[in-house]
């Protein structure tokens, strides 16, 4: 679970340049803070985006641009001009510096719900209650300039005859994973209310593009279909639609896919586009393609390994599962048409998946597919209507035994990989704040219609199973605003961790211990008791949940104000942040990083608060900082009551003497209800100040105790001790302080002297490689003494000892043949020995022979060690 640092940022908060950035520069007057924005009837509040660390915000309706890492910047500047001293101050600044954000100008006039940047972050798609757009967004270092003026995007209304029909609002807009984007197009899917698929492949050359999908799909129509050779295409605008039982039970809440087009997952997930209902009826459309889309280097030879053995398989015994036969042939025809494609070039500047290629939309069976579903689960509860609002799918993992069974070669996974589960997990959000976890655990497959035949009639094949619901949560208590929509937002650092966005919280729910323990009974090869223990860790606590922040009360004005979904950011100079936008002021939340080694490296025990006596100070919990409500920036609405409240007509009249008339009458209440309002809103704010400042002065009351307490016990401290290691009372020196802090002091400075001593050690250790000589004379050296070391009552000794017998022979011989040879040699030559013992001395001309060797050696010896000292002198000129 992340852990939270800091609830509000300095720099995000007022009056930082964040804060201006993500705050309404028109001071809105306070009855339209009581009446809030148009409640959204439909669809998500995506109204924050981001591309790096770049953001894009929508505040007042209009689209802003700016860096958080600039943002940073720009107040930790403020900081430390405010710290200057004074003589600093009247140095010339340079106050030059670029504006905290930029206004993207762009032809929309409907209220923006949604911004969504496309994966290579070149354009940008804004969506309305019944409009899309799709801008063309400037490179980074364009937007950065210090220039303060809007920038006019580019912008092309998408289906400017499609998607303007009221009766069918836009629910989602989702760029493809395998679509081809570059700087010149790309590839999204649009999904309304009315259960309507688009499939849009954009292209700024080609205009017709963004008028005309390449690919439509009427659910309603899908959902009833019997063969691929029927028209599957939307009514159009002032076409009769007729009649359909499923009008009510096809409202779509949400869609998504899979897949991220990540080589390591399922290879079926980045082309299954998943569609939640609002009554609770999940659908599936496998696989949606465009035209031209790009393949990991895994999705092929998976496709081969999983289809190619099962259609065998099934061939052998056709009579006992027919259906499941022409399911697996048609997708043994839809994979060979791809391999027998060749791979396309990608256009220029679009950005592929590494190892991707290229390839055609196969046409056999059909570039409609089947749809699968619907998929249910049972809650438990009576009620029809769950009311869904967001759908998040997790992949299944890539089989990777099945992909490489036969090869010489195993697939090399990464650990992160052995954490993943392979059953699909689908997550689910309805109106009352209630998250269902559920587990498909069939997988979703390709799969199309059959081929119309004459005088032949074919079922569609058997609906899938439901799916199984793990858990229930709920982020919503009661008395919270009813009208919330909550959405999800995929963390960072964890597949199966997402956080909740709720109108007025965000929670964090994380799947990652519960999924480990769960692959790893799946996988296990011992299955007995399996069928227990899955009970078990179903029935128990699958998911952690936790609150990561709340919306202060003074900024709940009305029950139409939604927080906006969630951003995770994670970088080195912003931290682990979680950013979300309310309509009075921005939220946001710093954290620990999962992955800090220092956590992983460390126990848990050297850094957690230990336990206590009661009687010690304790720390009280960490709690989001005080947020200026919005109602203190508001305009006073009196200055614009005659021109919104007051008739042209009527006007006049106030500039005469009041008269006593039904007009004034209503004059004098429409005053009354607004200036109660504004009166009403600034209570609230005040009452809400004056209760944390009461609760502050407590506060800081309990923390003067807690002062006082560690003030007796340091007096304590310094107390003499006594022979029998009780305090001296009365007492009170700091000799016995002065002790201590001597003592840590002198273990401190042994405790240096030790490290730089190893210091020392280990950076002379270092140096040359040594020489053959060198490492053939440690091997000798060693060699002898291991041979030393030698038990002499062993057999090993024995060579030794007959080596000490031989040196002692061979010393007696030549004993005897030296007195031998000095009895021969004349007296002249021999000198009397001068020992009593009679031994004799060595001749002359021997000694002159041994010394003139000797003196060769010393010069030998003086030479090398001229030529070792110049070596040395030419080395330390070189350094």
């Amino acid at each position: 679970m992340p852990k939270v640092n800091t609830y509000a940022p300095a720099w995000l908060c007022r009056p930082s340049p964040g804060a201006k950035f993500l705050s309404s520069s028109s001071q809105r007057p306070a009855e339209d803070l009581q009446t809030g924005p148009k409640p959204m009837s439909n669809g998500t509040t995506r109204t924050i985006a981001r591309r790096g660390n770049e953001v894009f915000a929508v505040v007042d309706n209009e689209i802003r641009w700016s860096n958080l890492a600039r943002l940073k910047d720009q107040w930790q500047q403020q900081v430390k001009q405010k710290k200057g001293s004074a003589a600093q101050a009247e140095e010339p600044t340079d106050n030059t510096q670029p504006p905290p954000y930029r206004v993207l100008a762009v032809p929309v006039y409907g209220l923006i719900k949604q911004v969504i940047p496309s994966p290579n972050g070149a354009f940008l798609a804004i969506v309305t209650e019944h409009t899309v757009h799709i801008s063309v967004l400037p490179d980074s270092s364009h937007l950065s300039s210090s220039d303060s003026d809007s920038i006019r995007l580019k912008t092309y209304q998408l289906g400017p005859t499609t998607h303007v029909i009221p009766e069918a609002p836009v629910v989602s807009a989702v760029w493809h994973p395998l679509g081809l984007h570059s700087n010149l197009g790309g590839c999204i899917v649009t999904v309304t209310a009315d259960a309507a698929v688009r499939v849009w492949e954009l292209d700024r050359n080609n205009h017709w593009s963004f008028d005309q999908p390449s690919l439509a799909i009427d659910l309603k129509k899908l959902v009833d279909g019997t063969s691929c050779d029927q028209d599957f295409t939307p009514s159009g605008f002032g076409k009769n639609k007729g009649f359909s039982a499923d009008v009510i039970d096809m409202e779509v809440a949400s869609a998504c896919f899979a897949g991220t087009g990540d080589e390591r997952e399922d290879a079926w997930a980045p082309m299954t586009l998943w569609v939640a209902m609002r009554p609770g009826d999940l659908y599936a459309l496998c696989p949606l393609l465009p035209s031209k889309w790009q393949a990991p280097s895994t999705t092929i030879p998976s496709l081969s390994a999983a289809i190619i053995p099962k259609l065998g398989a099934l061939e052998n015994e056709p009579e006992e599962s027919e259906e499941e036969l022409i399911a697996c042939r048609q997708q043994y025809d839809w994979l060979s048409e791809l391999d027998e494609q060749e791979t396309l070039d990608a256009p220029s500047g679009s950005e592929t998946i590494r190892g991707a290629d290229v390839f055609t939309r196969p046409s056999n069976p059909s570039a409609i597919p089947r749809l699968q579903g619907p998929f249910r689960f049972d809650t438990g509860d009576e009620l029809d209507d769950m009311d869904l609002c967001d759908l998040l799918v997790i992949a299944a993992r890539l089989n990777v035994e099945d992909l490489m069974m036969g090869e010489d070669e195993e697939l090399s996974a990464d650990a992160g990989d052995q954490d993943k589960l392979s059953a699909t997990v689908v997550s689910l959000t309805s109106g009352n704040g209630r998250v269902h976890v559920c587990l498909e655990l069939d997988g979703v497959e390709g799969q199309w219609l059959p081929k119309a035949r004459k005088n032949a009639f074919r079922t569609p094949l058997s609906e899938p199973s439901d799916l199984v619901l793990v858990e229930s949560l709920d982020t919503v208590k009661n008395g919270e605003p009813s009208t919330t929509w909550p959405t999800f937002t995929r963390d960072l650092h964890s597949a199966y961790s997402f956080f909740v966005t709720t109108a007025t919280k965000v929670v964090f729910l994380s799947l990652s211990g519960w999924v480990q323990r769960l692959e790893a009974e799946l996988q296990a090869e011992d299955t007995a008791g399996s069928p227990f223990r899955l009970q078990v860790l179903c029935d128990g606590n699958v998911a952690k949940r936790e609150k990561i922040l709340q919306v202060s009360d003074a900024d709940i004005t009305t029950q139409n104000d939604h927080l906006a979904a969630s951003l995770v950011f994670y970088d080195f100079d912003i931290g682990y942040l979680l950013l979300t936008l309310h309509p009075s002021n921005p939220y946001a939340v710093i954290m620990d990083t999962p992955e800090d080694p220092l956590s992983v490296a460390l126990d848990k025990s050297l850094y957690e608060p230990k336990a206590v006596a009661p009687s010690l100070p304790i720390l009280p919990p960490a709690r989001a900082p005080y947020q200026i409500p919005a109602i203190f920036y508001a305009n006073s609405p009196l200055d614009s009551f005659v021109e919104n409240h007051v008739p042209h007509r009527q006007r006049h009249t106030l500039k005469e003497q009041v008269r006593m008339s039904p007009a004034t009458l209503d004059l004098v209440a429409n005053a009354h209800r607004v200036l109660s309002a504004h009166t009403n809103a600034l209570e609230r704010a005040a009452s809400d100040l004056f209760r944390r400042c009461e609760r502050l002065q407590g506060e800081m009351q309990d923390q003067l105790r807690q002062l006082a307490d560690v003030a007796e016990r340091i007096k304590g401290v310094t107390s003499e001790v006594g022979a029998d290691g009780s305090h001296k009372e009365g007492v009170r020196s700091g000799e016995a302080l002065d002790k201590r802090l001597k003592a840590a002091q002198d273990k401190q400075s042994e405790l240096n002297q030790r490290y730089e001593a190893l210091r020392t050690k280990v950076l002379n250790s270092g140096g040359r490689p040594l020489s053959e000589r060198e490492r053939a004379w440690i091997a000798e050296v060693q060699k002898l003494s291991a041979f030393l070391r030698q038990d002499k009552a062993q057999e090993e000794e024995q060579p030794l000892i007959s080596r000490l017998d031989t040196v002692k022979r061979l010393a007696s011989d030549l004993l005897a043949q030296t007195r031998s040879i000095a009895s021969k040699m004349p007296s002249s030559e021999v000198e009397a020995p001068s020992s009593p013992g009679g031994q004799p001395k060595v001749p002359q001309r021997l000694q002159r022979a041994k010394i003139a060797d000797a003196m060769r050696m010393v010069e030998r010896e003086s030479a090398v060690i001229d030529a070792i000292t110049s070596r040395l002198e030419r080395l330390n000129t070189s350094l």
